[in-house]
């Protein structure tokens, strides 16, 4: 597509509205077009065109250079100077120092002032009409060139400009000195005046400062490699691993800068020396656990037992002994369901206990690969994946039932499940190429599959649907929206709807490893994290991040991004707080409303 002045200038003039920069966009569209919404082009230009496309041309600078072995051509460099949002401020001042809101109040009354002239500029008393002053009109002291010396013109080709009007499009006559227009001609839109000053590239927040760490254990021998937030009636964070199961109360700081108080509960269970393998909450006073304890037998001999085990308050008695190793445990609150997935050699193993009581599950099956994961679909469904295997599994009265399986050649790690939309997604890989597979409920038999894109994916979420997911101009994102990271320094943003849509490709804080992404509980946040670094978006104002929080800015005694270990991330139930862990590093990281 070739561009044309119309095209550039009504790019810059929606981007000066979006900054909050009203009086240049102002002074933009008196120089140029009277209303530029007019031009036929303008009902499709989306918010925040011109940042993207700014930002698909470093991306494309990037992927060339990186392709030809070169340097990139475009670097700004890491400072860029102080924010423009940290001078304007909430109301962002014009040249007069006049805010804005009052400006257009201003304007409505007819009584606008315009901002003091600019050296070169002479000015001509205006006659009035009807009492009202007439539009100034520029002299300039001598002829100048405006902007380049060549512009482009509708066809692409370029031509000489002499004056301040030359950028009008040849079909747009310039208006006569009686029909100039006035400042009130033009409405000043809430653009204008600062609602949307949140698309700022440069307003990211710090998170760094405000960060509470959780006391590591004394003990080194006790590793966290889980942790779970639970449910809205108990807002604590579980954590648990090696020789290690604890609740945290986190406080909410009441002052910036200063970090939370912390109360810590060791939760008793009937093993010693053992290494919880999965968990789940059951409700806001109860959670199944599975610990694999290393014990020694009477004559010496080192052996290991597997048990799950249910906590009730400061309670627990273990479940059963067997239900092998389980990496899996999921609860279905629906039916009072425990659905445990474990592995024996190379087999996957199923089983539901419908009673805590009963030693022995309710029902079982066994897969001939191992399984990475599992999901309840419904009530009485669920779904299990894992090497070549993707299955759909329901509970039928007293029998165990498969529903359908689907052949694949994929080892499918991980899988989540949309309630609102009905539809699976999963991640896989094969001989070293990863996976993005979709099932639609449109067409339950069909597992569709796609090659992800970047390298190294390992996480993917989706969005709790609300009536929130809204943009400022009305429109929205698709309905169902499904997030991915990999370790290549991006996440994706998917329309799960339209397999494989890419809405948006994010890029993660100085291009960080993003090990796990998440959705706030309230869908209107995405972060990806890493050991180094936290990326919050709000997808539905911008593609640049809300907020961030960088590992190097933290106390090495009390974050090393270096150390080995699971790396975990969760939401708090209110969307207010971000957790992270690693190792014995527990990080609570409030997040800006």
């Amino acid at each position: 597509m070739a561009l044309s002045s119309n095209v550039v200038n009504y790019l810059v003039w929606r981007y000066l509205q979006e900054a909050g920069f009203g009086n240049a966009a102002l002074q933009l569209s008196r120089c140029w077009l009277r209303d530029p919404d007019s031009l036929p082009f303008a009902k499709n230009i989306s918010p925040h065109t011109l940042i993207r496309i700014l930002q698909d041309g470093l991306e494309f600078d990037k992927l060339r250079a990186e392709a030809s072995n070169t340097v990139a051509q475009y670097n700004f460099g890491t400072d860029h100077g102080r924010p423009y949002s940290a001078r304007n401020g909430d109301l962002l001042t014009l040249d007069k120092g006049i805010p804005a809101h009052e400006l257009a109040a201003e304007a409505a009354n007819g009584v606008v002032q315009e901002p003091p002239p600019k050296k070169g500029v002479k000015r001509k008393k205006q006659p009035k009409t009807n009492g009202v002053p007439a539009e100034p009109r520029l002299e300039r002291s001598e002829p100048e060139v405006n902007g380049d010396p060549m512009e482009l013109d509708q066809h692409g080709t370029t031509q000489p400009t002499n004056s301040v009007n030359s950028v009008r499009a040849e079909s747009e006559p310039a208006p006569s000195e009686a029909e100039s227009p006035s400042v009130t001609d033009i409405p000043i839109s809430t653009l204008r005046i600062g609602a949307d000053a949140l698309i700022q590239t440069d307003d990211i927040a710090d998170l760094t400062a405000h960060t509470t760490f959780i006391p590591a254990p004394k003990d080194f021998q006790k590793v966290v490699e889980h942790s779970s937030w639970g449910p809205e009636e108990a807002p604590l964070l579980l954590a648990a691993g090696k020789s290690i199961l604890q609740l945290h109360n986190v406080a909410k700081a009441t002052t910036q800068g200063d970090e939370a108080r912390v109360i810590t509960m060791d939760l008793p269970i009937p093993v010693n020396n053992f290494d919880i393998t999965a968990l789940c909450w059951q409700s806001e006073g109860e959670i199944t656990v599975s610990a694999r304890e290393q014990c020694v037998n009477e004559v010496g001999e080192k052996m290991t037992m597997d048990k799950l085990i249910k906590v009730v308050g400061d309670t627990s008695h273990a479940i059963s002994s067997t239900a092998g190793l389980v990496t899996t445990l999921r609860w279905n609150p629906g039916m009072e369901l425990l659905l445990s997935i474990s592995t024996d050699g190379e087999k996957g193993s199923i089983k539901i206990w419908k009673h805590d009581s009963d030693s022995i599950p309710a029902w079982a099956d066994f897969t001939a690969t191992q399984i990475y994961d599992a999901y309840w679909i419904s009530d009485a469904a669920f779904v299990v994946c894992g090497t070549e295997l993707f299955k759909i599994y329901e509970v039928d009265g007293e029998s165990l039932t498969t529903q359908r399986t689907l052949d694949t050649p994929i080892t499918w790690e991980t899988i989540k499940y949309d309630t609102s939309s009905g539809i699976i997604a999963a991640l896989g890989m094969r001989e070293q190429q990863y996976y993005l597979g979709i099932l639609h409920p449109n067409d339950s038999i069909n597992l569709q599959v796609h090659e992800y894109p970047d390298r190294y994916p390992n996480d993917l979420d989706f969005r709790v649907q609300s009536a929130n997911n809204t943009l400022a101009n009305g429109t929205s994102l698709p309905s169902t929206l499904l997030a991915t990271c990999s370790l290549s320094g991006h996440a994706r943003i998917w329309d799960a709807n339209e397999p494989f849509a890419c809405v948006r490709r994010l890029s993660t804080t100085d291009d960080s490893q993003a090990f796990k992404t998440a959705f706030s509980p309230d869908g209107t946040l995405l972060a990806a994290a890493g050991p180094d670094a936290v990326t919050i978006w709000d997808v539905e104002k911008r593609e640049v991040p809300i907020a961030c929080w960088r590992a190097k800015q933290c106390p090495a005694s009390k974050w090393n991004p270096s150390v080995d270990g699971e790396f975990n991330l969760g939401w708090d139930h209110d969307s207010s707080r971000i957790s992270i862990a690693l190792g014995n590093q527990i990080a609570i990281i409030p997040i800006p409303r």
